[in-house]
């Protein structure tokens, strides 16, 4: 998602296909294909997103193997070009639209392979949202579980010691955890986190609708995540300026920005993207309901006006010194990760793999 994360990860010989030409649908083209998924989107029942990093380029972050990805670049003996930090970051068009269907129950489940935070920045549930290879601003004790969310980052990669220790206070007042926090960024051939990949296969698994934006699927296992509800009968639908690893698969392709795309989305559903006021963690979808949030006009398909929210997490934004918490992790995790097939697979770490299959 960034340099300073790029630089941060072990040397890794094969980073898949970089630089391939960009796609641009023309105009009429673009709007037929979006008008198409919106009646994709309102025919189905469950809907599941998957975003890489793509969605964030126009937040600042540059992506990895699009024409000025950080990949790319490395590739030239370039620098990329970095127009933030991640702090200074703030969600584009397509995270908050995001956030905009999952507050009206149209978008039921949100599979990340973005580090930046921005997701969790933007007000996005965490418990609808698997984040697969980390967020630069959480750190997790790896004595009792609990997640921090911090305001900035965290200051170390690769499931390393953060040098903070656990503040959960036992039961009955005895003495805080105090085991050692670590950041959750993964490094190449990490195995991904349970949880995450767990929700992620269970929600692509209910899904009849699964819709890719700006990521080219390279990334095993997180991009055959969506095959899982292609090969279960429902739809897949891949947004994306270049060539991605399963457009073949796909029963939809649009070629353009992702914030074009999905402004144009919310229009055809009838839906305001919601503006961003800044960093806010919700921990659960359930701390805010789609009546406080938006006003219902009857004669409209969709919602018009967005009003203040009534309740979050408690807090005016991330908070530096407490954090926040993550629902406890369950006891009956998955050790396995999801696989396209009807069954679950031993490949659970980061790899890549070939473009096109």
């Amino acid at each position: 998602m960034a340099v300073n994360y790029a630089a941060g990860l072990s040397p890794y010989s094969d980073k898949g296909k970089c630089g391939l030409p960009e796609i641009f649908d023309p105009p009429e083209e673009l709007e037929r294909k979006v008008r198409e998924l919106a009646d994709l989107i309102r025919s189905s029942s469950n809907v599941v997103f998957h975003t890489g990093a793509g969605i964030s380029t126009a937040s600042g972050i540059p992506d990895f193997r699009g024409p000025n990805g950080v990949w790319t670049m490395e590739e030239k003996g370039l620098s990329p070009k970095f127009d933030t930090t991640f702090e200074n970051a703030k969600p584009s068009k397509t995270h908050m639209a995001l956030l905009g269907l999952q507050r009206v129950g149209i978008l039921k489940f949100l599979v990340s392979q973005n580090v930046d935070g921005l997701h969790v920045r933007s007000g996005f549930p965490r418990d609808k949202l698997a984040e697969l290879h980390g967020n630069m601003f959480v750190e997790e004790c790896v004595k009792c579980g609990k997640q921090y969310v911090r305001d900035t980052v965290v200051g170390s990669m690769g499931l390393k010691p953060t040098g903070r220790l656990c503040s959960v206070t036992k039961a009955r007042g005895l003495r805080a955890c105090r085991g050692k926090l670590r950041d959750t960024i993964l490094d190449w051939e990490d195995s991904l986190p349970d949880r995450d990949l767990t929700l992620a296969d269970e929600a692509c698994r209910k899904a009849d609708l699964s819709v890719t934006l700006g990521t080219s699927l390279q990334i095993k296992p997180s991009g055959n995540l969506p095959l899982i509800t292609k090969k279960r009968g429902g739809k897949l639908v891949i947004v994306n300026l270049q060539a991605t690893k399963h457009d073949r698969q796909a029963d939809l392709r649009i070629h353009a920005y992702v914030d074009d795309v999905m402004t144009k989305l919310m229009k055809h559903l009838g839906l305001e993207v919601p503006e961003w006021t800044g960093p806010v963690v919700v921990e659960s979808s359930e701390l805010t309901k789609p009546e406080q949030l938006f006003k219902f006009d009857t004669g409209a398909r969709g919602l018009l006006k967005e009003e203040p929210l009534s309740q979050h997490n408690g807090t005016g934004g991330l908070c530096p010194e407490l954090g926040t918490t993550l629902v406890e992790r369950r006891d009956s995790l998955k050790q396995e990760s999801p696989s396209p097939d009807t069954g679950p697979t031993t490949v659970k770490k980061m790899k890549v793999e070939p473009l096109l299959t």
